[in-house]
């Protein structure tokens, strides 16, 4: 005799979707981490306790409704499920196909049942099921191309493949080989081994959630930790971490450059128009900033109204460049405030990223110190160190021409 029976291994079951039901709970309504996700994970589990906590409970509906009557708590978790993975996975969110696939498959299983036909109806719950089961794989491994390795990616999928392949092979020996379908029930109770799997595959798809979910708060708190909570720019100790890197690639050959920025009167702004209008100025300021950046440039906020934007393989002409388009598109984009115009400036101070200098310090040092120079010599210009060493200074209606095509 076994250890375990199909009966316990559906109450373990139960007993697993229903600590999952309290899970999720907790985080939607205690945490407030991914609520609406929680909430239908949460309806997921609870709604599949009827068909493992009482498979036999069948009985009691009549006869041509009770194979229906079964499998339905299984076809409402299947879509709660495939909803829910939409929501944690930060995917668009479309309840019309689950909705669709969800009510044809329970249509079909009522038709067919009511006909008689309860192999064809336990086929048709099946082949829908297993669609719905699809939509989650896709929707995990959609999300899983943005920062998860591989390997992880595959581990998520395997149960939600597993349940695919499980169904499918349950449709197609109800339609084709009705004589093997003990290898799936016995009676009114799941088979031993298809038992087991059903564990496995619950188990699995409840932990890598929560797994999934875990990831995805980590990724929030990396974010806030590394993010000016206004701009959404990296902070100061991002940006000095993002120049180790390239420090790093100089001491090779490599050539890159940095840009300090600096609002112009920016307490003038915050005098005339408070805090929320200094703070909407910033927010324009980095909207411009951003419209002229490459995706591979990186621009931090350091404190204040100063700004700092490195510049990977970017020789110091070419930064100037970069540095005067951005002047520019400061000084002609007035900030329109409410019912208010602001009129914006910035200073600018450049310099290359030099050698013997790994942490970036020395580097930033010169940069800043030219943009102490443009400020000190009129602000809304770009100061930078010349090539030959001598100043190179471009003032606020004497910009030089960029004369190829910029960064």
């Amino acid at each position: 005799m076994p250890l375990f029976d199909a009966t316990t291994l559906l109450l373990v079951i139960a007993v697993f979707n229903g600590f999952m039901v309290l899970v999720w709970l907790v985080l939607a309504r205690l945490f407030r981490i991914a609520p609406k996700a929680s909430l239908l994970l949460a309806a997921a589990n609870l709604s599949s306790l009827p068909g493992m906590y009482c498979p036999t409970c069948a009985n009691v509906w009549p006869e041509a409704l009770g194979p229906w009557m079964q499998q339905l708590p299984l076809l409402l978790s299947l879509s709660f499920l495939s909803l829910g993975v939409q929501r944690l996975t930060r995917l668009q969110f479309r309840y019309g196909p689950v909705l669709l696939i969800g009510g044809l498959t329970a249509l079909s299983m009522l038709s067919l049942n009511s006909a008689g036909l309860s192999d064809q109806a336990i086929s048709a719950f099946a082949f829908g099921a297993s669609i719905l089961a699809l939509f989650c794989a896709r929707d995990v491994l959609m999300s899983g191309r943005i920062g998860r390795r591989k390997l992880i990616t595959l581990w998520l999928i395997l149960p939600y493949a597993l349940l695919i392949l499980l169904l499918l092979a349950q449709a197609s020996t109800y339609l084709w080989f009705p004589s093997a379908t003990h290898w799936f029930v016995r009676g009114q109770l799941p088979s031993l081994i298809s038992a087991w799997i059903q564990l496995f595959i619950s188990m699995c798809i409840g932990i890598g959630l929560v797994g999934v979910l875990v990831g995805r708060l980590v990724l929030r708190i990396t974010h806030m930790t590394l993010r000016d909570p206004l701009t959404d720019t990296l902070n100061r100790r991002a940006i000095a971490n993002a120049l180790l890197p390239l420090q790093a690639q100089v001491e090779r050959g490599q050539v890159h450059s940095l840009v300090m920025i600096d609002v112009d009167h920016f307490k003038s702004i915050n005098s005339n128009y408070g805090h929320a209008g200094g703070d909407a100025a910033l927010l324009h300021l980095v909207g411009l900033l951003r419209a002229n950046m490459r995706a591979l440039d990186q621009l931090g906020r350091l404190g204040g109204e100063e700004f700092c934007l490195l510049l990977p393989h970017t020789s110091l002409a070419d930064a100037c460049r970069v540095a005067e388009r951005m002047a520019q598109a400061v000084r002609s984009q007035t900030l329109q405030w409410g019912e208010q115009s602001i009129p914006m400036t910035a200073s600018f101070g450049v310099a290359r990223c030099i050698a013997g200098d790994p942490s970036g310090e020395q580097s930033m040092a010169r940069a800043d110190a030219q943009l102490y120079r443009a400020k000190a010599s009129g602000r809304d210009r770009v100061c930078s160190e010349a090539e030959d060493d001598s100043d190179a200074i471009s003032a606020s209606g004497f910009l030089r021409p960029a004369k190829a095509e910029s960064p």
